[in-house]
């Protein structure tokens, strides 16, 4: 049986993550101070240097092909607390016979630490004149390139500290750990991260032009202590920004700007070959003799981060968290504070080794993933794609034939980025509002880059997603889960309304099928910030569609006019709940229904809160269980069950002239006395309740 439950798609203005994100398609990186051109490129980076600003950290040890695993692969992947990046199970598994390549869609690390790069341009705009790498915007060789009117791009990146080392940067304010029971414990800064490789800098951006660096530092770990137990997490942030600088003028036009931020629980080992700054396999960071693993998030906690940004950072967001309440602070002119307060949500990552076929070298070709592999290997060790880039949704419709059907592994995980580009306009002006807009979040192996897609038609925002039917064992269904928190405003503007409705309508529709789904769940605000979060869909590649209660299409009055929310009746409004043969039956004025206990006290409309009813809906032999506050049977379907409940519906008396609504029969009880109810729309009289199975 199927399991459904519906979710909102949200979306607006993204910004595509900058091409120094680009995995190993760039020219060479100088140390700090050098230059390269193509006459007399610079020397590949010691042991200890750091990589490519903002690029895929190299998966080998310092001066190895990017295809080799360091000499700490072995010990790495004998642990087996330690959570294993789609790369390196892939390493673990390569096929005996030649000709295949590594095809996955995962988040490609970066190495996380603060530069800044400036480079000439070459004839069309090629990155071959030359480029200078510095740790700090104070250095000489980037003091001068500035001063050269020949260097046309700058890109830096601003790693996140902590705010207490440097106030005015792109920084971690607080973070602390929610425990089930609601303890919260608040994390303490530990260490920092990358002291040599990394010195960070102070801020002199200013956001009305959007000129200057933001405040840089390097990574720091933070400490939870629990009584008598302790765990480390490191808090890894990227602030990326590209500019260009047209020939002949002294002004910087922004281009780019991306956001890369995580959570990760780590253990920490020790080994004389570690190296600060290195991309050692098996580490997201590296220390002179340290090097920082990745392990399991505990079940059951809650992280809540907050985060000081600078104003380059606006648009959409997009995330693996589950549950998300999220919301925005005025700081001062030039940065922001984002509250996030999520729990880790289980991410599905695709990934095979695959016969290079002709639509495989297609992939490889259309990504430059082709260029990532080293010489002379016997089957294509390459760098994946990101699961918001533009093309990992097509491509992974393309190859999803070989891929089994099934996860090449999953984990936990607590992760927010821009997408990836594919930012839509809404109408009437409401993509003026400026700011961080609001968060999407999926489990979704890939999804479409940039906002949910506003259908004007129907009143709905579309977010498509996809991922494999099944976890690693090719038998257990991934339950596909989504989530998102929008900024009031901008959801009144493209809605058209002047007051949230308690509802939306989620409708879920299968691209092999055609089959969908409806169901119902509530909306939660918080300091202006509108969330909601459903689960239970399956995959493999679902149409996710959002509807507000009271839209409705106007030829006088179109969305984002903020205008009056419309009465019932009226055409293209979403479906209501409680209709005959469809929704639940109602609870007394006051009250809200669960599956443990029909209708109690509502809670109001708190996020995240939310109490699910659980329905079976049939058409002939097919029966489906669909879940939400008021879930709805999709048409053709009829309820036979509620929260356990057989639900009987009577043949009903024909008006002379009338099709006449059917009736459904429930069940109440009070203490050991019980009745049934027979109506169109039962209830229970008072102090009765409605009988579970």
């Amino acid at each position: 049986m199927r399991r459904f439950s519906y979710l909102v798609c949200a979306s607006a203005l993204v910004f595509s993550i900058p091409a120094i994100s680009s995995a190993n398609t760039n020219p060479p990186t100088c140390a700090p101070g050098q230059v390269s051109t193509t006459e007399k490129p610079c020397s590949a980076p010691t042991p200890g240097q750091p990589g490519q600003p903002g690029q895929p950290a190299p998966q080998g040890q310092p001066g190895q092909p990017a295809g080799s695993p360091s000499s700490n692969t072995a010990a790495y992947t004998k642990d087996p607390s330690v959570i294993k990046d789609a790369r390196t199970i892939l390493r673990l598994s390569e096929p005996t016979s030649s000709d295949n390549a590594m095809v996955y869609w995962d988040q490609n690390q970066v190495n996380f630490l603060s530069f800044v790069s400036l480079e000439k341009q070459g004839a069309g705009g090629n990155q071959t004149g030359g480029r200078l790498v510095c740790t700090s915007p104070t250095e000489k060789a980037c003091v001068d390139g500035l001063a050269d009117s020949s260097f046309q791009q700058i890109k830096w990146d601003a790693v996140t500290g902590d705010c207490s080392a440097r106030e005015k940067a792109a920084c971690v304010v607080s973070l602390s750990v929610i425990k089930a029971d609601g303890t919260t414990l608040k994390a303490t800064p530990f260490k920092r991260v990358y002291a040599k490789k990394s010195p960070g800098w102070d801020s002199t951006f200013d956001a009305k032009t959007n000129t200057g660096y933001p405040g840089a530092d390097g990574p720091w770990i933070y400490r939870v202590t629990d009584g008598g137990e302790t765990q480390d997490y490191i808090v890894l942030g990227l602030v990326s920004a590209l500019f260009n600088r047209p020939t002949g003028t002294s002004t910087w036009d922004p281009s780019e700007k991306s956001l890369r931020l995580s959570i990760y629980p780590v253990k920490t080992t020790n080994d004389d070959t570690f190296a600060e700054g290195s991309g050692a396999a098996g580490c997201i960071a590296v220390e002179d003799k340290f090097c920082y693993q990745r392990i399991a998030f505990k079940t059951g906690l809650r992280f809540s981060l907050k985060m000081r940004l600078p104003k380059i950072i606006s648009g959409w967001l997009n995330g693996r968290l589950d549950k998300p309440i999220a919301y925005t602070e005025a700081y001062d002119d030039n940065y922001f504070n984002l509250i996030v307060e999520a729990d880790p949500l289980e991410e599905i990552v695709a990934g095979k080794w695959l016969p290079q076929n002709s639509d495989v070298k297609d992939y490889l070709r259309e990504s430059k993933r082709d260029q990532t592999a080293a010489p002379g290997q016997k089957n294509m060790d390459v760098a994946g794609v990101d699961p918001d880039d533009q093309m990992a949704y097509r491509s992974y419709k393309k190859l999803e034939k070989y891929m089994d059907d099934k996860a090449l592994t999953t984990s936990l995980t607590w992760r927010l980025n821009t997408t990836s580009g594919g930012s839509q306009d809404f109408a009437s002006g409401c993509s003026a509002i400026e700011g961080v807009q609001g968060i999407v979040t999926s489990n979704a192996a890939v999804y479409e880059p940039g906002s949910p897609q506003w259908s004007e038609s129907e009143g709905a925002l579309l977010y498509r997603v996809a991922s494999p039917h099944f976890k690693e064992d090719g038998k257990t269904a991934n339950v596909g889960r989504y989530a998102f928190a929008m900024r009031e405003d901008l959801i009144k503007c493209v809605y058209g309304l002047k007051t949230l409705p308690s509802y939306a309508s989620m409708e879920i529709t299968y691209d092999e099928s055609g089959k969908s789904s409806v169901a119902s769940v509530s909306l939660g605000t918080k300091n202006g910030w509108v969330h909601l979060a459903s689960n239970n869909f399956t995959y493999s590649a679902p149409t996710l569609k959002v509807k507000l209660e009271g839209w409705t299409k106007s030829s006088s009055t179109a969305a984002g006019s903020g205008s009056q929310p419309a009465k019932p009746g009226q055409p293209n409004q979403p479906a209501q709940p409680n209709q005959p043969g469809q929704g639940l039956p109602p609870c007394e004025a006051g009250q809200s229904p669960s599956p443990a206990k029909p209708c109690q006290p509502a809670g109001g409309n708190q996020p995240n809160q939310q109490v699910e009813n659980v329905i079976v809906c049939q058409k002939g032999n097919e029966k489906i269980e669909v879940k939400g506050i008021k879930p709805l049977c999709a048409p053709g379907y009829v309820m036979v069950m509620a929260n356990g409940q057989p639900v009987t519906q009577p043949t009903p008396q024909p008006a002379a002239g009338q099709t006449p609504a059917k009736k459904i029969t429930i069940t109440c009880v009070k203490g050991k006395t019980s009745k049934k109810v027979t109506a169109v729309q039962p209830k229970c009289p008072a102090g009765f309740k409605i009988k579970k199975a």
